[in-house]
């Protein structure tokens, strides 16, 4: 299917068949897109984790107060953050031109380093724009989502083993959508009430 075709399709699911498996080759399939996905500076702050062993998808469970769909879907995805990703920025321009290192590893680090509320932001921007890839690109290949920030996020990150330089920024877990509870697309704001052009009080796109 093309891309409007899938982005018509995508649903967030909360209510998966239970009992089955993603491989470890769809789950590749699906990051080598995911990490094409955008960042600022290109720093790429993301990390995930997978889980998809049912004992661990029930202790999520019990951290995402309830929600069945963490154990019934087929894995649990932790979409996280680093907040010293800017640290990477000499590895990532490596291959670059002297002239473009000069000009963003100083910038780079000019704009993170101590500022603990913008390394925050970054992180919670790449992490969504990097979500948003992950489940487009399930779909594509026949499996399908749903994003989650109703879990205690500090529990989470012990029993994942988050070291303190990474921070949840959500869940989404994957697997397929139990047809007999599917429904219709719920309600979308028109185009014409959510864009104006030119500015706020600009007229609405039509």
């Amino acid at each position: 299917m093309d891309f409007f075709e899938l982005a018509s399709n995508r649903r967030s699911v909360r209510i998966y068949e239970p009992g089955l498996q993603i491989s470890d080759s769809d789950l590749k399939k699906i990051f080598e897109t995911v990490i094409l996905s955008p960042s600022s500076f290109n720093i790429q702050h993301w990390r995930f984790i997978v889980v998809r062993d049912r004992e661990r998808k029930i202790a999520l469970r019990g951290l995402a107060f309830g929600q069945a769909q963490v154990e019934e879907a087929a894995a649990v995805v932790l979409v996280c953050g680093r907040l010293s990703a800017y640290d990477d920025a000499a590895r990532i321009y490596a291959d670059v031109d002297e002239v473009t290192r000069e000009k963003y590893l100083p910038m780079i680090e000019g704009a993170y380093k101590d500022q603990s509320e913008l390394q925050r932001e970054e992180v919670m921007r790449s992490g969504s724009l990097a979500a948003m890839s992950l489940m487009y690109a399930a779909k594509a290949i026949g499996w399908d989502s749903g994003p989650m920030i109703g879990f205690d996020a500090a529990g989470v990150g012990a029993m994942l083993k988050l070291d303190g330089d990474t921070i949840p920024v959500m869940m989404v877990v994957l697997g397929k959508a139990d047809v007999s509870a599917q429904s219709r697309r719920s309600y979308r704001r028109p185009v014409s009430e959510v864009v104006t052009l030119e500015g706020f009080d600009g007229d609405a796109l039509i």
